[in-house]
């Protein structure tokens, strides 16, 4: 029993037809059922909840004014749905008076979560439709279970991730009421009197979140029920095939995260220079912050879009090399030491291309007030684990020492 219901309307204590759904959703005693009088309520829910079985909300909202002298005032969940920022995945219940799904909110809601999620419902004065009603949406979930058994890991995820945290919060709170300031402070140098330096070298709002989910996610990995349930759902699902275009977009999620213009400048994030070249900053974290106030030269590897047409060359592939597709496998797994390989890198013009960085010719300095001044040529960064794996190469690369080679004759001597 994964999962809570909500039900979120205005008249929930007063009109018959919402009422006996909100009962018979409860009496069935599938799932935890919460009811909702007002959109507020119904947001913090939304927010608060990791696992929301379905989202039963009416379209009209008649709350009260905080002055006592003005009258109702009547809100739509359209401004609760069309939030950008809230994101809701699981069956989603519109009800009206009228029929709005073939409205311009309604071709927008199934566009943004899906056609077979949102589903538009009639407010009846029959009294004989509640049961079927209710049945209908127990039916709707269980089919949906059943097409998305993947699901079956995420709401144990779910479950660990809200456990985690609130034991965290607790074991944090008990170690230092002031763990959040403590922390965002030992990111900054302090002055002989005591007071602290700006700029921090590193953006302290990051590095609290960053040590906080270094914790979390420890706390994940020694979770033995969601360990267990991973490996039992990918070893029963081990056949089941998934198409290059699924996996392409499943990949760059992994790889790569948009950025917004409101966003620190940070290592991994990847600019669009000038002639279709790319770079991805490698500076240390912990210095970007001085670097960029204080326009200091930053560290980019630089690479261009077309780079790729060039790996039978840098690989010394030979024409008609029986051994190429393996050799160039061998480079995705990072095996070749001067070239390093992004794959599923989207250009600004959209095309899906493998990223190649030849670490001879790569390194570029750019000052801070640069990539600060075209902060909108910055579309994503690399993620972890991927941009610490390209740092980690380069400065592996750079950092040969060359010695004499062993003489063949005294090789193999005992």
């Amino acid at each position: 029993m994964e999962g809570i219901i909500l039900l979120a309307d205005d008249e929930l204590n007063s009109l018959e037809f919402m009422q006996g759904i909100y009962k018979g959703l409860i009496k069935h005693n599938k799932y935890p059922v919460l009811g909702l009088d007002n959109l507020d309520l119904t947001k913090s829910s939304i927010l608060a909840i990791n696992n929301i079985k379905a989202l039963i909300i009416d379209y009209t909202f008649k709350e009260k004014s905080n002055d006592p002298d003005l009258p109702h005032f009547e809100r739509r969940a359209s401004e609760l749905l069309e939030d950008d920022n809230l994101h809701i995945f699981s069956l989603i219940y519109v009800y009206s008076q009228e029929n709005l799904e073939d409205t311009e909110f309604g071709k927008k809601l199934k566009k943004k979560y899906g056609e077979n999620t949102v589903k538009f419902r009639i407010k009846a004065s029959d009294r004989k439709k509640i049961d079927s009603e209710y049945e209908g949406i127990l039916a709707d979930i269980q089919k949906w279970d059943e097409e998305h058994s993947h699901l079956s890991v995420p709401n144990i995820w779910n479950k660990t991730l809200g456990q985690a945290i609130q034991n965290i919060f607790r074991s944090l709170n008990n170690a230092d009421p002031n763990w959040i300031k403590d922390l965002y402070y030992s990111s900054f140098l302090f002055d002989k009197k005591g007071e602290p330096i700006n700029p921090p070298p590193i953006d302290p709002n990051v590095q609290v979140i960053n040590l906080f989910q270094n914790i979390l996610s420890e706390h994940l990995i020694q979770n033995k029920e969601l360990r267990d349930k991973i490996e039992e759902y990918s070893q029963a699902n081990f056949k089941n095939t998934t198409d290059s275009k699924k996996l392409t977009k499943l990949y760059q999620y992994l790889y790569y995260t948009r950025t917004l213009d409101t966003d620190a400048i940070m290592t991994g994030d990847v600019y669009d220079l000038e002639n279709d070249k790319y770079g991805i900053i490698i500076s240390p974290e912990c210095d970007m912050n001085t670097l960029v106030s204080k326009d200091k030269n930053v560290e980019l590897l630089c690479f261009e879009k077309d780079n790729f047409k060039k790996i039978d060359d840098l690989l010394n592939i030979k024409k008609d090399n029986e051994n190429r597709e393996a050799t160039i496998n061998r480079a995705y797994n990072q095996e070749p030491p001067r070239i390093h390989l992004l794959p599923n890198f989207v250009t600004s013009d959209s095309k899906v291309i493998t990223a190649l960085i030849d670490f001879r010719f790569c390194l570029e300095l750019y000052k801070g007030s640069y990539l600060k001044d075209r902060i909108k040529s910055r579309r994503y960064k690399v993620n972890s684990p991927y941009i610490q794996q390209l740092r980690q190469r380069y400065l592996a690369y750079t950092g040969r020492v060359g010695v004499p080679a062993i003489p063949q004759s005294i090789r193999y001597s005992i």
